[in-house]
Order: C-alpha cells, then sequence, then structure tokens
C-alpha cells in the first residue's frame, strides 16, 4: 500500500510541475506580448514611430525580431505543456480507476 501511495504522490507531484511550468510560460509570453505593445506605443508618443517588422500572436506589432521569436517559442511551450497536461489528466483518471478496482479486490 506504501508503495502506490508513494506512486500516487509522485504522479501527482510530476502533474502539478507540469502545470506550473505551463502557468509560467504563458504568463511570460502575456509579458512579452505586452511589452511589445507598449514599446511600440511608447516609440509612437514620442515621436520615433518605427516600421513594425513582425506581428505578435496578440495582434500587436513590434520592431524587435527577437522579442518575436522569445513570444513565438513561449507560445509553442506553453502548448506542448498544455497537450502534456491533458495527456496527464487522462491517465490521473485511468490510474484512480485501476487503484479503486485494487482496493475492492483487497478488501474481500
Amino acid at each position: 500500500m506504501a508503495a502506490v501511495l508513494t506512486w500516487l504522490t509522485v504522479t501527482w507531484q510530476q502533474h502539478v510541475d507540469i502545470r506550473v511550468e505551463r502557468d509560467t510560460a504563458v504568463v511570460r509570453a502575456d509579458r512579452a506580448a505586452f511589452d511589445a505593445g507598449f514599446n511600440l506605443d511608447w516609440q509612437a508618443m514620442a515621436g520615433r514611430r518605427l516600421e513594425p517588422t513582425s506581428k505578435l500572436a496578440s495582434g500587436a506589432t513590434g520592431c524587435d525580431p527577437s522579442a518575436a521569436a522569445e513570444l513565438a517559442r513561449l507560445r509553442q511551450r506553453a502548448s506542448e505543456l498544455e497537450q502534456r497536461l491533458a495527456g496527464s489528466s487522462a491517465d490521473r483518471a485511468a490510474d484512480a480507476q485501476e487503484l479503486r478496482a485494487l482496493m475492492k479486490e483487497t478488501n474481500r
């Protein structure tokens, strides 16, 4: 029983770790999109309007190709983590059913 509980704890912790990493990637991507839009607006207000060279995922345009690349990388990583998280949730549901069946067998 201790081995099963340890396994469940480790599985849950891995699930939580994926959620935290996904949330961090999403927040960083949102911040990068906000910063790009803010910088563009600031340049326009200061009279130093530069031609936008890239279109960001948020719909804002930005002049810094490295910022656009970083935003794309963060959005891709968030998408990958979301897919892993969906798989992790399905695995946890199957594991819970298996554990219930095992406990019913043990009680007999």
